[in-house]
């Protein structure tokens, strides 16, 4: 992506690799009605890279991670774009509204998503909204503890809006099409789950109590979370 000039008023010619598929990239912007300048917040593992590709484009950025250890190792390594901690329990306010929020792998979400706590996590999210924003959650291939279509779908069924799951296939020339010609490891598809928030805002108090409303919390897990539980056994 080409950015031939910044705001302190020097020319750069700045060249970034998308974080993300083109395709699935073209949704969440383009398809989502998001547009140069809005307010967006980047959440979770790779949320430096997003927040500084996003900053390429235009978009007023900021990025926070929930789990100390991967920001401690953002920072040892440099990483340019300044991340912020957040517990994501449903105590904090992580500043104005937002447009738009992506979560990728953020810590919360690794556990069983139908407890309590990954639903505060959402809640959290969900709270920082503008009315008729909207909240996406990025699931890559590979990782650790991932949740499929029906675990989101059963996570997000307690909170108002708009609900949206798409897969997206493996890029063709990716490491994980490598694995598949190599190993044999097939590759699990991207997978997008967004919310469009009600045009009637609610507090953080609100979104709390939807999710402490919702249908079988702490009550039972979710398909992956049994899955895996019954492989560790």
């Amino acid at each position: 992506m080409l950015r031939p000039f910044r705001p302190d008023g020097q020319s750069h010619l700045c060249v970034t690799q998308p974080p993300l598929p083109a395709r699935l990239l073209r949704r969440v912007l383009i398809g989502g009605n998001h547009t140069i300048g809005q307010h967006v917040l980047v959440a979770g593992d790779h949320c430096g890279e997003m927040a500084e590709w996003l900053d390429e484009l235009g978009f007023d950025v900021e990025a926070i991670d929930d789990s100390m250890e991967r920001l401690s190792a953002k920072q040892r390594s440099g990483a340019r774009f300044e991340i912020h901690f957040a517990k994501l329990d449903g105590s904090e306010n992580l500043g104005a509204p937002f447009d738009l929020i992506i979560a990728d792998d953020v810590n919360m979400h690794r556990e069983n998503l139908l407890s309590l706590r990954a639903r505060l996590a959402t809640a959290e999210l969900l709270a920082q909204l503008k009315p008729e924003g909207e909240l996406v959650i990025v699931r890559e291939p590979g990782n650790l503890g991932h949740h499929d279509v029906a675990c989101w779908t059963r996570h997000l069924a307690c909170f108002p809006g708009t609900l949206e799951t798409i897969e997206y296939p493996t890029p063709l020339f990716s490491r994980e099409m490598y694995q598949w010609m190599v190993r044999g490891i097939r590759p699990e598809p991207f997978l997008t789950v967004s919310l469009k928030v009600p045009a009637e805002p609610l507090s953080m108090s609100e979104w709390c109590e939807h999710a402490q409303r919702g249908l079988l919390t702490s009550s039972t897990c979710c398909m992956t979370d049994m899955g895996i539980q019954r492989r560790a056994a």
